[in-house]
């Protein structure tokens, strides 16, 4: 059983390092945008996408650890509470880290989400200074417009 702590502890570093990777590319997000570098921004935004599937993968192990724990509803800051007393000091240690590493991938992330709006906010204020954006042409939901009707001309009138 020792085995399936360790596991959970081990997956609670890797979310820590997952979540300081997206804290860095939140950082990294926010030098692209100020420096007007979509394509940066693109790469920036598939990177995030990846790492998402990462977590749901994650969030799949960490059901079934504390499902083979039988701590199913613990919170988080009470499941050190749970585990053996030799590994209470690890798992208090790795609780605390993730809680550390998630406020800091918060703060950043809600930085990059400032810009990104505040960005969005001048490009809309740049549209509707130049007449606002133009109609749309087509897509999903367009209905086109009844064809013109035919000139009297161009009748046939088949009354006998």
């Amino acid at each position: 059983m020792d085995g399936v702590y360790q596991a959970y502890l081990n997956l609670l570093r890797s979310l820590g390092e997952s979540l300081d990777q997206l804290s860095v590319l939140a950082q990294k997000k926010v030098a692209a945008a100020n420096g007007d570098d979509l394509m940066a921004l693109d790469e920036i935004m598939k990177q995030e996408q990846a790492m998402t599937l990462a977590f749901r993968g994650m969030e799949q192990t960490r059901e079934k650890l504390l499902e083979q724990l039988n701590c199913g509803n613990v919170p988080l800051s009470r499941l050190p509470e749970r585990f053996p007393p030799q590994m209470q000091g690890q798992a208090r240690e790795a609780v605390a880290a993730l809680q550390k590493q998630y406020q800091n991938y918060r703060k950043d992330a809600d930085a990059a989400r400032l810009v990104l709006e505040r960005h969005l906010r001048e490009i809309d204020a740049i549209i509707t200074e130049m007449g606002g954006a133009p109609a749309p042409e087509g897509g999903p939901g367009y209905v086109p417009p009844p064809p013109p009707d035919t000139p009297p001309s161009m009748k046939t009138d088949f009354r006998a």
